[in-house]
């Protein structure tokens, strides 16, 4: 082994049961070296970084730290040596303080007292050297957004001085411009011969940041190149064994329904103070509308608002011209209203359910008569919905938390669809789902628009919006600072709206 290998895997397995999740993985990581580990939900990448950080035990096969055979047991061993982890998942502690969920189970101390102002202290250099001045670090974590408390789970690892970190979908809730300040400090860690292993479904992050990638399928270790030595269409291919690239070209053809098509939905001056403010847009039958801007913009509130989550103070919505008053969920639903929200794992999944309970959940109403629910129609279904979504699933009564991210999200989208809606929110749809996820969600969502239905879309990918709007609203600070059309499409002008200036072919 090379003097420049920090962590070497030698032949490890992993197996649950009937799967074999890890077979024969063997994979070098070196010193100041971003090596990215990219493949589909299931491939087996979240399992490795667990066996890597103590969660879970190998059956078979070694770790070598610096040249030394090692076991890692816990993740307080691995953090002991100088290993930390990102989670993919928030895994911070709501009720505690940020300062002290960074610095939870290893505070500075004096005779067996906390050192608060030596805490506090650490807390506002880590943050700024993240550059993140919207956070106090006595701020209660269930006060955060999902980005500040994503960018709090990287502090925390920054936090033991680490030699390893991996890093989990890092960026998957956060906006270009936070994901710039993360690549920054990467590329400060990289010089500072800080070793990372870099695992996400971005893929243009992915070679814009990594040195080597390693590709993973079906638990099989498929190739390891250098970086500069593989193009995005052989990873993709690797990964999923197949060519999306048709597919995705197909997608990016906009169809001619949606600016033309019958008004489905106005907004007329909406506020909430705090929040959002001014918002003026319509959406017609067959449109999707696309909801671009930086984290905090205000996006996912209005949203929320519209759907009756919270009440707006003052503004008016309109449903095929007439006005309604949406007061909950529930009168959203009565008027043809449904939303698939970011947080899928909060908002969207009821995780002790099966998946036929997840799809029918919302519209019991449609099986029951005289108080009893007609179960051949509940299963019929449920049936059509995981046939109409290609929904993977050995079964309708298998427990949803089993299912891929990708499959999760095909559920949760199924059982709005189940409620035959005229418009859709979703919001963040692809948040955490493999590229070929990505393609069959995409495939989806530009079936429902063909079908007529309006489609309101908030997606932080500029690609993403990109491909599958019509037209993209772009907020700033609560407020819509622009309506970009087909015609003047462009990341670039996306940002220069989400950022407060004029788009970029203006002078």
């Amino acid at each position: 082994m090379s003097n420049n290998v920090l962590l070497e895997i030698k032949g490890l397995q992993k197996s649950f049961p009937g799967i074999k999740v890890l077979d024969d993985i063997n994979i070098d990581f070196k010193k100041g070296n971003v090596h990215a580990v990219i493949g589909e939900n299931g491939a087996g990448k979240s399992t490795l970084m667990n066996i890597l950080f103590g969660y879970l035990q190998a059956e078979g096969g070694k770790l070598f730290w610096n040249g030394k055979d090692v076991k890692i047991h816990s993740p307080i061993e691995a953090q002991k040596m100088g290993i930390s982890m990102i989670h993919q998942e928030n895994s911070l502690i709501p009720f505690l303080s940020v300062m002290d969920n960074i610095y939870l189970g290893h505070y500075p101390r004096k005779a067996g007292f906390i050192k608060k102002q030596e805490l506090q202290k650490k807390v506002e250099g880590l943050l700024k050297e993240l550059d993140i001045s919207d956070i106090e670090p006595s701020t209660i974590v269930e006060k955060l957004s999902v980005a500040q408390k994503q960018l709090i789970e990287i502090v925390k690892a920054l936090s033991i001085n680490p030699k390893l970190i991996m890093m989990d979908e890092p960026t998957a809730a956060l906006t270009t411009k936070e994901t710039s300040t993360l690549m920054g400090i990467i590329n400060k860690l990289r010089d500072n011969d800080v070793s990372i292993i870099y695992v996400s479904h971005r893929l243009e992050e992915v070679f814009e940041i990594s040195d080597e990638i390693s590709v993973l399928r079906d638990g099989l270790l498929v190739v390891t190149k250098d970086t500069e030595d593989i193009t995005i269409n052989e990873a993709v291919a690797f990964m999923v064994g197949r060519d999306l690239g048709d597919q995705m070209q197909k997608m990016q053809s906009s169809h001619d329904i949606g600016v033309n098509g019958e008004e489905i939905l106005r907004v007329e001056n909406f506020n909430l103070s705090g929040k959002f403010e001014d918002i003026n847009f319509d959406v017609k039958k067959g449109e999707i509308l696309g909801f671009g801007g930086l984290v905090g913009a205000g996006r996912t509130e209005l949203m929320e608002a519209i759907f009756g989550f919270m009440p707006q103070e003052s503004g008016k919505v309109f449903i095929k011209g007439k006005e309604v008053k949406i007061k909950s969920p529930l009168v959203a639903v009565k008027q043809g209203i449904a939303m698939v929200p970011e947080e899928r794992k909060v908002k969207g999944v009821f995780g002790d359910l099966d998946v036929a309970d997840n799809i029918n959940i919302v519209s019991l109403k449609k099986f029951t008569k005289a108080a009893l629910i007609n179960k051949k129609k509940e299963v019929e279904a449920a049936e059509k919905y995981i046939e109409l979504l290609n929904i993977m699933t050995t079964s309708r009564k298998k427990l949803i938390y089993k299912l891929s991210g990708g499959n999760q999200q095909k559920t949760i989208l199924a059982r709005w669809l189940q409620t035959e809606p005229e418009i859709l929110i979703l919001d963040e749809p692809t948040h955490g789902i493999d590229v070929g996820a990505k393609a069959e969600i995409y495939k989806i969502i530009k079936e429902l628009s063909d079908k007529g239905l309006a489609i309101l879309l908030i997606s932080s990918e500029l690609p993403e919006l990109l491909m599958l709007s019509d037209r993209i609203v772009v907020m700033q600070n609560g407020k819509i600072n622009g309506i970009i059309d087909a015609d003047e499409f462009s990341q670039k002008n996306i940002m220069m709206y989400a950022t407060g200036q004029k788009k970029a072919n203006q002078i």
